[in-house]
């Protein structure tokens, strides 16, 4: 089993997952670990509704020359034991602007942002 860092980016199997399953056509999905079991997805296209933000493929190899999206609106809980590969690790500079929008959501409750936001706080200082 993979046990996931803060700000690790990993590669889950999503098959039968009811909070990502309705989401997906796929059976794999890309997530950030950003602390206290949950995890933020990155999608292949902007929505206004994921209080997303672009992440550069340049920065990341695993896009594969593919810019992506970091939806920043809903946490979602996830079983380490799907992971099925890590990928990569996310930037300080993109790791900062997820900090900021949580710290500002309004679509997340105070006490996960919490959580949250102390162990992203923590990655930055290492």
């Amino acid at each position: 089993m993979t046990t996931p860092e803060i700000r690790g980016i990993y590669v889950f199997d999503v098959r039968g997952n009811a909070q990502l399953g309705m989401y997906r056509d796929t059976k794999h999905c890309v997530c950030v670990s950003i602390g206290e079991g949950q995890y933020l997805t990155i999608n292949t296209r902007h929505n206004p509704g994921y209080n997303d933000f672009q992440i550069q493929a340049a920065n990341y190899d695993f896009l594969n020359g593919e810019d992506r999206y970091l939806g920043c609106g809903k946490l979602f809980k996830l079983d380490a034991d799907k992971i099925l590969r890590k990928v990569g690790v996310l930037n300080d500079f993109d790791a900062k602007i997820v900090y900021e929008k949580i710290r500002v959501s309004t679509s997340i409750s105070d006490e996960e942002i919490q959580k949250v936001l102390s162990e992203l706080w923590a990655s930055f200082r290492r």
